[in-house]
């Protein structure tokens, strides 16, 4: 391709790169000498040929203030993550995510107007180019929240807000599914079987749920505990909110393993839910991501290997080979330039996952 120098004043700009596997000789611009100027890219040299397009991307965010900062090193803020705290408890939400809650979760109020429905109807007959491709609506959904940070609390009102007709671009919208109760917010952790540390083993982790507490280093008791005890009480639900894990996972190196759990093969053990993460830190590196993929694996007893009972995570290229049917790396622009992007990668996944029977 052509050097980044050499694009700095084109116009139209170049189209910004989201696909899973890189051109060769390229990379990331956060994993070039350049990383110093990611935070303030449409701020930059190299970046303010995008600036018409963050602007946008400010707009269908929300976000009032977008004026230009100078990369002056004061910490002044021209990025999204250094905007003034939201002024609207919608503010921030991708449009998309909306889109993708109302097609999972049909209103149960009232048929929607057109100008709040056609957006994710268009998603549903255009999905895969083709009327002929598309599934059934799976008979029972949950939304797992999952984040490493502290913003569960302003997320679950959001959603609440938004599942009691509150958001003003779809007031019609109600379903009572989608209402987060504080009881709905959970930390998670990870420990071992074994309590001596000289000897513990990775197979020996033991995933589990407490009540939402923002400290990491203080949880009760656990409230779930074990693969198929989480995946029971994640069965019975239709959404909740999961703090997992940051301290566990840098302890780890940022290990795909040691990231945010999903699990696959889940029918061996009796659960029927085909799990999917959706992150913008799921990466196409093996050693580095915030997905893990949790797989049953046989454990002989007394001669006997025919029942799967327990579960083990994936590493490297095993689990990398799972995107896009278990694990999606959300580039954050499509989405947020593609009302229908989310219910795209979603429902391609259900077909991965169908043709595997």
């Amino acid at each position: 391709g052509m050097s980044i120098d050499n694009y700095c004043n084109s116009a139209p700009p170049p189209p910004l790169y989201s696909g899973w596997t890189y051109p060769p000789n390229t990379c990331p611009y956060y994993r070039t000498r350049y990383k110093v100027h990611a935070k303030k890219f449409t701020s930059s040299l190299h970046g303010q040929v995008y600036r018409p397009l963050y602007d946008e991307l400010c707009q269908k965010l929300g976000l009032k203030n977008c004026a230009r900062d100078d990369d002056d090193g004061s910490g002044g803020g021209s990025d999204l993550q250094q905007q003034q705290q939201p002024s609207s408890v919608f503010q921030n939400f991708l449009p998309a995510f909306w889109q993708t809650l109302m097609y999972y979760f049909p209103s149960t109020k009232t048929e929607l107007p057109n100008n709040e429905s056609a957006p994710f109807l268009a998603a549903a007959a255009g999905l895969l180019g083709t009327e002929c491709r598309r599934l059934p609506p799976p008979p029972k959904v949950t939304l797992v929240l999952r984040t490493f940070g502290l913003d569960l609390p302003r997320v679950a009102v959001a959603i609440s807000e938004f599942a009691k007709g509150n958001h003003p671009e779809y007031p019609n919208y109600s379903n009572e599914d989608l209402i987060l109760a504080e009881g709905d917010l959970y930390c998670s952790g990870w420990s071992y079987h074994n309590k001596n540390g000289n000897d513990a083993k990775e197979e020996e982790l033991v995933y589990s749920l407490h009540r939402a507490n923002t400290n990491q280093e203080e949880k009760g008791t656990a409230v779930y505990s074990g693969d198929d005890d989480i995946l029971n009480f994640l069965q019975s639900k239709s959404i909740i909110g999961i703090q997992d894990n940051y301290p566990f996972w840098r302890e780890n190196k940022h290990a795909p393993w040691a990231g945010k759990p999903v699990w696959t093969n889940t029918r061996v053990h009796g659960h029927d839910h085909h799990h999917v993460l959706l992150d913008d830190n799921i990466h196409n590196d093996p050693s580095d991501g915030a997905g893990s993929i949790r797989v049953p694996v046989v454990v002989e007893k007394d001669g006997s290997s025919n029942n799967y009972n327990r579960y083990e995570s994936l590493h490297g290229e095993e689990a990398l080979a799972l995107h896009g049917r278990h694990l999606i790396r959300v580039p954050t622009i499509r989405p947020s330039l593609e009302d229908d992007w989310f219910i795209r990668q979603i429902e391609k996944a259900r077909w991965l996952e169908l043709d595997k029977y």
